[in-house]
């Protein structure tokens, strides 16, 4: 069994770098250069399970807990959308000292200011685009379509001493709104949905996204969780993306791996 936290701690991000890490479907974690940790849909609970039932249980345990997310310490805490596995509610529910800040679409900080976040830690994410600096670290909402299921869905772009990261949360293929995205950013790492259910891309359909947004770097997310809502090869995105997109280098990561942009 990793230590995920010590893992966190002991790698190295030189300046002008960022360090991600894979918490399993479409949670991560950023580490910056200056030692400051970002979150972003994590989901460290069986809270689908109980909420929607046995097809929704999760399949990979986690790799770190509420305890030990909150001891990193965080410096902000985003999500893309109020859907269960992108807003863990058990795990919010579990942290014991919420000083740090959220960021997140309206719906969700709905219901987080529920659970009893204060209002004044939760900052507004909206789909025309808006931004934010924390402690040197940017952070922008763009466009996304998760139809009429999160209407105010969100993809997140983090920013800090010169890469970007560009989450695109659950999304369909929507040309025109990412070629925008496109002229806006130069994307070093993109993070992208292939399970081709409840609205997302496909493996198809991430291959577009890529040939549009041309990041440097692409990593798939959301599949082999949870069964419910699992769908997409990422042995298709690959292929898809080498025959394609050969200027952009697909990357594949297993649960608590780290990878430095």
């Amino acid at each position: 069994m990793i230590n995920l936290l010590d893992n966190l701690r002991s790698v190295a991000v030189e300046p002008n770098h960022l360090a991600v890490c894979s918490l399993g479907q479409a949670g991560y974690i950023y580490k910056t250069s200056e030692g400051q940790y970002i979150v972003i849909d994590p989901y460290l609970t069986d809270f689908c399970e109980h909420r929607i039932g046995l097809a929704f249980k999760r399949l990979m345990p986690a790799l770190i807990d509420p305890a030990e997310l909150e001891a990193l310490p965080l410096t902000a805490y985003l999500m893309t959308h109020h859907h269960e596995d992108h807003l863990d509610v058990e795990l919010i529910e579990a942290l014991s000292v919420v000083d740090f800040p959220f960021y997140a679409p309206p719906q969700t900080i709905g219901i987080l200011v529920e659970l009893g976040v204060a209002a004044e830690r939760c900052q507004p994410l909206l789909k025309s685009s808006i931004s934010y600096e924390i402690a040197g670290v940017s952070i922008h909402s763009v466009f996304a379509d998760h139809g009429d299921i999160a209407p105010d869905a969100v993809g997140i772009i983090v920013q800090s001493q010169g890469k970007t990261i560009y989450h695109m949360g659950d999304t369909c293929l929507r040309e025109a709104e990412f070629q925008e995205i496109a002229n806006r950013f130069e994307i070093d790492l993109l993070i992208l949905p292939i399970n081709g259910k409840y609205g997302n891309m496909n493996e198809a359909d991430a291959v577009k996204a890529i040939s549009i947004l041309k990041p440097k770097y692409a990593v798939p997310c959301h599949f082999w969780m949870l069964p419910g809502n699992s769908g997409g090869d990422p042995v298709v995105f690959l292929e898809g993306v080498k025959q394609a997109v050969p200027d952009t280098e697909a990357l594949l990561f297993k649960m608590g791996e780290i990878f430095v942009v």
